[in-house]
């Protein structure tokens, strides 16, 4: 986080004139035709905290959802976890809710239930399922600064199948990714197979 020392602007009037000009303007302060009126800034010695402006392209990550997927809202904690790790980092976290029938209301009241920090979004035309080629829920995609999908699958070994879940995961695949990026290493595309719920393709119209 940065600090904003806050500024006041005081206009004043500064005389614009040419070299051409007369005696009159002896001893007038002489300053380029171009510029017009000026500023000063007077220091007021207030500080306003702000939010790091990072300039770094983003590393985008899309966690794959479902309001009623068990294995999906058992991540909330982890998923908050790395939020708070990476999110002040230039990594950009978006929940994606692949479902074309979920109300705006429905995510607002599973976001709140289950606490979850990173924004969320409805995939109703199944777009973002499309770019990521995810198919369960939970499922995270990992995106680099250029666009480049890298990473797709579990979040980490936690869940060795449906029902097999570990005391503690000992594999932290997303993290993992998420690291190697922010370290400027060059990370190949990967995936680890999700475990969880089958996201349904959307019905064909007719």
């Amino acid at each position: 986080m940065s600090l904003l020392r806050f500024f006041f602007p005081v206009p004043i009037r500064v005389e614009r004139f040419s070299n051409s000009e007369g005696p009159e303007h002896a001893g007038r302060r002489r300053i380029p035709s171009h510029l017009g009126l000026l500023a000063v800034l007077l220091v007021c010695g207030v500080w306003f905290p702000l939010e790091a402006d990072d300039e770094r392209p983003e590393i985008r990550v899309d966690f794959f959802v479902a309001v009623d997927c068990p294995i999906a809202n058992s991540y909330a904690p982890e998923i908050n976890r790395l939020h708070e790790v990476f999110s002040h980092r230039g990594v950009r976290f978006r929940l994606v809710y692949p479902e074309a029938t979920l109300k705006d209301r429905e995510v607002k009241r599973h976001r709140k239930e289950y606490a979850l920090r990173p924004e969320g979004v409805i995939d109703r035309d199944h777009s973002l399922v499309e770019r990521a080629g995810a198919t369960i829920t939970p499922e995270v995609a990992v995106f680099d600064p250029k666009g480049e999908l890298r990473y797709r699958g579990k979040i980490d070994n936690l869940y060795s199948a449906y029902g097999d879940k570990r005391r503690v995961a000992t594999e932290k695949y997303l993290e993992d990714t998420l690291r190697r990026l922010l370290a400027g290493e060059d990370v190949a595309f990967r995936e680890v197979e999700a475990i969880g719920c089958v996201i349904e393709p959307l019905a064909k119209s007719n």
